[in-house]
């Protein structure tokens, strides 16, 4: 006996699943490479699919079928089932892994930066063109095959994804484990920049240590080494304070210390994690939100 799931053979959902998350991963990696001007491989897999793309068209079609000749509900479906399922993955992709995929706290009427009253009226906009346009078209291309070709198609491809998942969460565990060191790190260096008393806030520190937050390893060293001399030259403008010599010494000897630690980090990042840094580039100042929001600092 076939199994089904509303009305519709699980086959075809498997199918259907894999061409949406391809056909999102497309205009996600365009959008966004376009957005940076270099190319992106966008999505949480190494892979070429973006599962949120599959798995909310699909949910989407399943859940408002019976409304495809609705346009209204159509819309008003998509808005509301799509933002649900934004809303409840960006939760649990931050419980999970400790970092945020995606952040729309800049956005207005946004609900706590997982979703956003913009994207919501245009996933109802995609929804519309889901049942008018997407939906034929993925099930044309089901139809160009034969069922039990499909099937070991859909085998190959699920195993294939199936590992690729596995390896990417992982890389994302331990990405946010090294995300931590750093914020560690960061943390302390502020404090103690801060007993310093080379500027007012520790706000101003931070703002300072976040343009460390660089891509290749070559600008990085750049940029510790300009901060360090940046804070010994603003150190020197207060050379009337008490153990000048001292301070400025255990300052260098800390950046350099810093340097070491953080540079010996980003050379232990494999390429899949330097995949997912380079496709979500807030990973890292959304970790940082995070860690403030759990300790209270916001």
């Amino acid at each position: 006996m076939e199994f089904k799931i509303a009305g519709v053979s699980l086959y075809y959902i498997i199918n259907w699943f894999f061409i949406y998350s391809f056909l999102g991963w497309i205009w996600e990696s365009c959008y966004v490479s376009i957005k940076s001007k270099k190319p992106v491989n966008r999505g949480f897999i190494n892979g070429p699919l973006c599962t949120i793309y599959g798995f909310g068209a699909v949910s989407v079609y399943l859940i408002l079928k019976d409304f495809d000749r609705n346009l209204l509900i159509l819309y008003a479906g998509g808005v509301i089932v799509a933002t649900a399922l934004e809303f409840v993955t960006g939760w649990l992709m931050e419980t999970i892994f400790h970092t945020r995929w995606w952040d729309y706290s800049n956005n207005k009427f946004n609900v706590h930066g997982y979703i956003c009253l913009g994207c919501s009226l245009a996933w109802g906009v995609f929804t519309v063109l889901l049942f008018q346009v997407l939906q034929p078209f993925v099930e044309w291309i089901t139809g160009l095959y034969p069922v039990s070709a499909g099937k070991i198609g859909i085998t190959i491809v699920s195993i294939l994804y199936l590992l690729d998942f596995g390896t990417s969460a992982a890389a994302a565990f331990n990405l946010s484990k090294t995300f931590a060191k750093v914020e560690d790190m960061m943390e302390e260096l502020t404090v103690y920049i801060h007993s310093t008393k080379l500027y007012e806030t520790r706000e101003e520190i931070r703002d300072k240590l976040e343009e460390l937050r660089v891509g290749n390893l070559s600008e990085l060293s750049e940029r510790l080494s300009e901060k360090k001399a940046e804070f010994a030259s603003r150190l020197e403008e207060r050379r009337y304070v008490e153990n000048y010599k001292e301070k400025r010494t255990e300052l260098e000897r800390r950046m350099d210390e810093f340097k070491d630690r953080y540079v010996g980090i980003r050379k232990k990042i494999n390429p899949v994690k330097k995949r997912m840094i380079h496709a979500y580039p807030g990973l890292k100042k959304e970790f940082r939100n995070h860690m403030e929001r759990k300790s209270g600092k916001k």
